[in-house]
């Protein structure tokens, strides 16, 4: 049987990336025979520094399981648009025109993953906890280092930052597939056997990390983070404000919400055909890509890969009319003899049809926006008390008016209200690390949605999880399945 770890064999593997490929499970990680233990990459600032450019390299470029495709990494990466585009199948946002068995992603769009044939699920798994071990090693690594040539600062930075990777990594891990280990150690003793967390267990870790980063980052984007491509404060703050949106914290996520968006200074609405370019500030934090694939050249791996993935009618017909996105968002797909003329997400620019090789990049890979955090806070202050109707419709209309959009007037109802928060994240955060998705499913609307669409019938509940990996229940039996999945 297969088996994936991340054997550190020299110092120069675990400060280049961190990213190494063995033969033990993924949750279940020996020291090799000669390896080198992490509290001997922090001697000082700068193995340290670049031990941490090898958490952010991961997560945009993959490793060596990852790269032996450059052009499928958008698909295979969790963190590069494999979230992205499996979410976005699994709702109502992404189809085959043909419903071939022979798509790639016919088992999220047809609503039928099995043990079997587990979709792209496996693959997120996997590669989001590469990311977490990646991320606990570093943790580790700082704790454990006594050199005093290793700064406070940097203690505090890359801690920091790999509280935050973890968070981030299993916030999408608990939402898609619910039933997860919780691994907070690269120590195989204390790994081995985990069970499955509760989500609240999950949330709780979730949190706990955020509110800890929060204080050992800076707020600003100075030194060698001006492209907005390492995570500070403000990157923390809004990822609080969406998990306490999904804890049901209101309050808390109102809070964090609008301690980003006071930060005018730093952070404000871009043009449309602006927000994903390199620096633009409504970015609040992205992936920069390496320049060397000989395949995607100057493109995201999610901007290459997305460009024939065709966009739904349901999708298509929810644009109101006259809104901008649909034109500066979208891009046409041509037909030919072998495929149906079609649309596609064209949020990035840079695509499979004019990438460059060795060309310029004008665009990196968008994790956390501004526009996002309004509608955080639309929506949490209307849960926070319906007194509050007329600035929850404020912050809405800042988002149509971008989009050129009339604006709302304040004699919406409260349920007009709440139907327009709904639709404007839908159609704002369309094609977009699975946030239609994660939407239908904590606001208790995706069975309701998807079960009237023809090409997912007959529909079972059940598949609003994504099936633990079979292989991780047989090697960790202490794991448990998600229901329905036999």
């Amino acid at each position: 049987m297969k088996k994936f770890a991340f054997n550190i064999t020299a110092a120069g593997v675990l400060l280049s990336g961190l990213l190494v490929t063995g033969c033990n499970k993924l949750l279940d990680i020996k020291d090799p025979i000669n390896s080198i233990t992490t509290s001997e990459v922090f001697q000082n600032d700068e193995q340290a520094a670049t031990a941490l450019n090898g958490l952010y390299s991961y997560l945009i470029n993959g490793g060596a399981a990852e790269v032996y495709s450059y052009g499928e990494l958008g698909s295979d990466l969790y963190s590069a648009g494999g979230i992205t585009q499996a979410a976005a199948h699994s709702a109502d946002e992404l189809y085959a025109p043909s419903l071939s068995g022979g798509y790639p992603y016919y088992a999220e769009t047809a609503a039928r993953l099995t043990l079997q044939n587990t979709g792209y699920s496996t693959k997120i798994w996997k590669t989001a906890y590469k990311g977490i071990f990646n991320a606990n090693a570093l943790i580790e690594g700082v704790k454990g280092a006594t050199s005093k040539e290793f700064t406070q600062a940097s203690r505090k930075r890359v801690l920091g930052e790999a509280m935050a990777v973890r968070a981030m990594s299993y916030f999408y891990l608990v939402n898609l597939f619910e039933k997860i280990p919780l691994a907070l150690s690269i120590d195989y003793n204390d790994t081995q056997k985990l069970p499955s967390a509760s989500p609240a267990t999950v949330y709780q870790q979730i949190i706990s990390d955020l509110e800890e980063a929060s204080g050992y980052l800076s707020e600003n984007y100075d030194g060698n983070n001006t492209e907005r491509i390492r995570i500070n404060k403000w990157y923390v703050k809004a990822m609080l404000a969406r998990v306490y949106l999904f804890t049901k914290d209101y309050e808390k996520a109102w809070q964090n919400a609008n301690e980003v968006i006071g930060r005018a200074d730093l952070f404000q609405l871009e043009n449309l055909n602006n927000v994903f370019g390199i620096s633009s500030r409504e970015i609040i934090f992205q992936l920069k890509q390496t320049d060397i694939s000989p395949t995607r050249g100057n493109a995201t791996p999610e901007g290459y890969s997305m460009t024939t993935r065709y966009l739904s009618p349901m999708l298509l017909n929810a644009f109101e009319a006259g809104d901008n996105r649909k034109t500066a968002w979208i891009t046409a797909i041509p037909g030919s003899q072998y495929t149906p003329a079609g649309f596609a997400a064209g949020k990035y620019k840079i695509n499979m049809n004019n990438h460059v090789v060795g060309g310029t990049m004008s665009e990196y890979y968008v994790v956390m926006r501004l526009a996002e955090i309004y509608l955080i806070r639309a929506e949490a202050n209307m849960l926070r008390s319906l007194a509050n109707k007329n600035a929850v419709i404020d912050d809405l209309n800042i988002i149509r008016a971008r989009a050129g959009l009339n604006g709302l007037p304040y004699t919406l109802t409260d349920q007009q209200v709440t139907g327009a928060i709904a639709q404007e994240r839908r159609i704002e955060l369309f094609a977009e690390w699975g946030h239609r998705w994660l939407d239908l499913k904590r606001t208790n609307k995706a069975s309701d949605v998807l079960s009237t669409i023809s090409y997912k019938q007959p529909w079972n509940a059940y598949q609003l999880l994504y099936p633990v990996p079979p292989d991780e229940i047989r090697w960790a039996n202490n794991l448990s399945q998600n229901i329905g999945y036999n």
